[in-house]
């Protein structure tokens, strides 16, 4: 039977942003919500790979994403990995 460790990781929307290349000359990203309080995040091309920069990091360490959701200004990841022995 697998044992699992968890982590949970919050990240501001300014240490996202902070995974950017460069400037970026486009609408910052947004997060919406509509009236059922279903939200989602919009992002162009470069809001995307930063997003993917700050994900690779645990994901490089043996880390498995379960699930990621998005806040006003943060990002929440929530991890696992097998329990070493």
């Amino acid at each position: 039977m697998n044992r699992w460790q968890y982590r949970v990781t919050v990240h501001s929307a300014e240490e996202v942003l902070g995974w950017l290349e460069g400037p970026v000359a486009q609408v910052p990203p947004m997060l919406y919500c509509d009236t059922e309080g279903i939200c989602y995040f919009d992002a162009g091309d470069p809001f995307l790979r930063a997003v993917e920069a700050v994900l690779n990091g645990p994901g490089e360490q043996g880390w498995e994403l379960v699930q990621v959701t998005f806040r006003s200004q943060q990002m929440i990841c929530f991890w696992k990995r097998p329990k070493p022995d």
